[in-house]
């Protein structure tokens, strides 16, 4: 007999590519009790509803990313080599799982209510995050600026090749290894683009 420690993985495991294929909305109990290779009573003995499958697959999900954003942006790192490090950390693990993406852009428009939810039940603390950039913007570099822009930037220049991967793909027709090329190049660019950008926004406040 297999144990409930197994059967739950299998649950787990086919809920992750239903969610992220159909999104919550589209997703059906009985398409993830036959993926795992359940009846759909099992299914509901483990989770009683959708939505807390949901939950425990969004928030090991989101899990995955946010222990390692407060593990750098809460460090006494400085800010370019904190950069530096959550973009390489970053680009990597996006770019291979791209379905975490995907999921989480999926999670912010169909269930956005529990989003807040969550970041406050992992202690992500934002706000947090912000004010040691803001601090770190204006000691080391001596700009003060919203940081939110700053960390708005790191995201979206990591985030969209992920996303828009097989448009880049059909447009530029590349390869799948030029595509990981592209990738493991962007972990280089991206830092040195955002260091290059605060370099120059200094000098840009400085002319008189």
């Amino acid at each position: 007999m297999e144990s409930p420690q197994n059967t739950e993985e299998k649950i787990l495991d086919a809920a992750r590519q239903v969610f992220h294929q159909k999104g919550f909305n589209g997703t059906r109990m009985q398409e993830i009790a036959n993926l795992a290779g359940i009846n759909k009573a099992l299914l509901h003995y483990y989770f009683r509803n959708k939505e807390s499958l949901f939950e425990k697959v969004f928030n090991e999900t989101f899990a995955r990313i946010t222990s390692k954003m407060k593990e750098i942006f809460l460090s006494d790192m400085a800010l370019l080599p904190k950069i530096e490090n959550f973009v390489h950390f970053y680009i990597h693990f996006i770019s291979h799982h791209s379905y975490v993406v995907h999921f989480i852009i999926n999670a912010m428009y169909e269930k956005p209510e529990q989003l807040r939810e969550i970041i406050v039940k992992q202690n992500i603390l934002p706000e947090l995050f912000l004010e040691k950039i803001r601090k770190q913007l204006k000691d080391e570099i001596g700009l003060e600026i919203d940081p939110l822009h700053i960390y708005v930037n790191i995201l979206a220049l990591a985030i969209f090749p992920v996303v828009a991967k097989p448009l880049l793909q059909s447009i530029f027709s590349l390869s799948d290894d030029r595509m990981a090329q592209f990738f493991e190049e962007r972990k280089q660019i991206v830092p040195t683009f955002i260091s290059n950008a605060l370099q120059g926004y200094e000098k840009s406040t400085n002319v008189v």
